[in-house]
């Protein structure tokens, strides 16, 4: 009988109870099974972290390739044995300040041409004298050059797909990868996307399910997928590594997000594929990078999440903090995308390709990077605080009028502060001493909140949107899924859903791309079934013949 990793080590350790030893866990649902069971589950597992320090949890689930990461603090988040083996920080020269201070480094570690820090940000008006003379002393003739490269470039590309071209060979699953060849997709790449049956997309059996219909073509996935084609095939059969590879051949670039040396593993390593298609472009976008102490440490989104410290400066600070989810799958697409359309961009220059280990931990911890400086120069360590915020007040959500009806609202200065008042009608509170400067309305925040919201409840929260905005006050309704797909006045007037016609479970709609390009335009088409189009990529786009293709079913190469 299957025993989770964590229960063996527990037993190690003489701390795994008759009744944890004993759980069938290929059957246990946690959906339906009772709280009893949950609690007696918990009991034993919360002794067993108590007796251990975070530190001790991480090194002992790095070494049996646990599930199990930290509650990560931006302290520890700059202190990470993995991220000073990848050489991530680097020191950033303040002369005006005569000191360093400890940065964020690259996204990314590129074979070819890796971006780097080259110096601080600057200083307001900085390089105004270097940057005039620069363009005063330009040539017209350069200029005249620069603007027919533009005119040519606009005529080449007016009505067609930004990507449209560019070929993907998309090995990804779950969400941060799929979405990084989603994105290309969206903007006309040609992606095949190249999974298995009996190994799925963990995605494709995730809902929510079309009419609560569980099935690999009805749930999660047909949101991360959209605009691909899907071929199955069996890597445990060498024959498939070989199809793939004739699929890299064909493509000019791949995209992997699998666990660390798992590519390499099945003998799809860069090194390898490099031999197929000399200048390929291959992105792995794992956990925590290809190399390092902790680069084969397996977890999912919610994992990261908590490692790259956002969990712990979420939530109410007397509260625990909360899971938030795979919130780090949706910051990490744009670092991949961008990366390749730079790699691209650099092959058609030099005609070389590279190799992109984008680590998924080092991306997120950008987004990190505010609070990450202020514990390097300040020694503050981020805490949970709820919706307030250090630089506005009011900040919060508003209770309005109706049933679970909710506006933010952000008040920054002393002139959005006086635009606020003459919204809420002047009431004599505003005029008091404990709010009339930004530190006294933070002293007295509580009772602000309430007087705010005694009058937020007598609006509806368009009204008090529509209301704040108009005198320039940031206020936004809290909307619901339904609010968003179905009442969302800018989301419609931008077409940003679009209506999808999916072979099986009809009409459904999805998120298209953020944004529009003035000269180009772009098509969000339905997500494919499961190796829905393994013959016509095997035969119209790799030349192979009906016997070949026959021959390959009939080995169980494609599935």
């Amino acid at each position: 009988r299957y025993s989770l990793p964590l229960v063996n080590w527990m037993e190690e350790e003489g701390m795994a109870d008759d009744f944890l030893r004993g759980m069938n866990w290929e059957t246990l649902n946690l959906a339906t099974t009772t709280q009893e069971v949950v609690n007696r589950l918990e009991k034993p597992t919360v002794k067993f972290f108590m007796a251990h320090t975070k530190a001790e949890l991480l090194e002992g689930a790095v070494k049996r390739r646990v599930r199990l990461y930290p509650v990560a603090t931006t302290k520890e988040v700059l202190e990470s044995i993995q991220l000073a083996a990848r050489e991530f920080w680097v020191e950033v020269e303040h002369p005006e300040l005569s000191t360093t201070i400890t940065y964020p480094g690259a996204f990314g570690r590129f074979s070819e041409a890796p971006p780097r820090i080259s110096r601080r940000a600057p200083l307001i008006g900085e390089h105004n004298q270097e940057i005039y003379e620069k363009e005063l002393g330009t040539s017209g003739q350069t200029d005249n050059y620069r603007a027919n490269l533009r005119q040519k470039s606009q005529r080449e590309s007016l009505g067609k797909k930004p990507l449209e071209g560019i070929k993907v060979a998309d090995f990804c699953w779950l969400i941060a990868g799929t979405r990084t060849s989603k994105a290309l997709a969206d903007y006309g790449a040609e992606v095949i996307k190249i999974e298995s049956s009996t190994r799925p997309d963990p995605s494709r059996p995730l809902g929510p399910f079309k009419d609560g219909i569980p099935g690999l073509n009805r749930g999660n996935a047909n949101q991360w997928n959209t605009s691909k084609l899907s071929v199955a095939l069996n890597f445990a059969h060498p024959k498939g590594v070989e199809a793939a590879k004739r699929l890299v051949a064909w493509a000019d670039v791949v995209v992997e997000n699998f666990a660390g040396g798992v590519m390499g593993r099945l003998g799809l390593g860069y090194e390898e594929l490099k031999k197929v298609k000399p200048d390929i472009v291959m992105l792995s976008a794992c956990m925590q990078g290809q190399t390092g102490p902790h680069a084969d440490h397996p977890g999912l989104g919610a994992h990261l999440t908590a490692l790259a410290g956002f969990c712990h400066i979420t939530g109410w600070p007397d509260r625990e903090p909360p899971n938030l989810g795979v919130y780090t799958d949706f910051i990490v697409p744009r670092f991949n995308a961008a990366a390749i359309l730079a790699a691209l961009d650099y092959r058609r220059r030099t005609g070389r390709g590279q190799y992109l280990d984008m680590s998924q931990y080092e991306s997120s911890v950008h987004f990190m990077a505010p609070l990450v400086l202020d514990y390097a120069i300040n020694q503050r360590v981020a805490m949970r605080m709820g919706n307030r915020s250090d630089s506005a007040v009011p900040h919060g959500v508003y209770r309005c009028r109706g049933e679970d009806r909710w506006c933010a609202i952000a008040v920054f200065t002393d002139e959005e502060w006086r635009s606020f008042n003459k919204v809420v009608g002047n009431p004599a509170w505003t005029n008091d001493l404990k709010f009339a400067t930004p530190p006294a309305r933070k002293e007295n925040e509580d009772e602000l909140d309430r007087l705010v919201e005694e009058w937020t409840i007598d609006h509806s929260r368009e009204e008090v949107m529509s209301l704040m905005q108009a005198t320039g006050v940031a206020a936004g309704v809290v909307e619901t899924g339904e609010d968003l797909l179905e009442h969302d006045p800018q989301l419609r007037h931008r077409h940003f859903f679009w209506e999808l016609d999916h072979p099986e479970i009809g009409k459904y709609r999805t998120a298209g791309p953020a944004f529009e390009l003035s000269k180009s335009p772009r098509e969000v088409r339905s997500s494919p079934l499961l190796g829905e189009h393994s013959e016509y990529v095997f035969k119209e786009i790799l030349g192979m013949s009906d016997d070949e293709i026959v021959e390959m079913v009939m080995e169980g190469v494609v599935e």
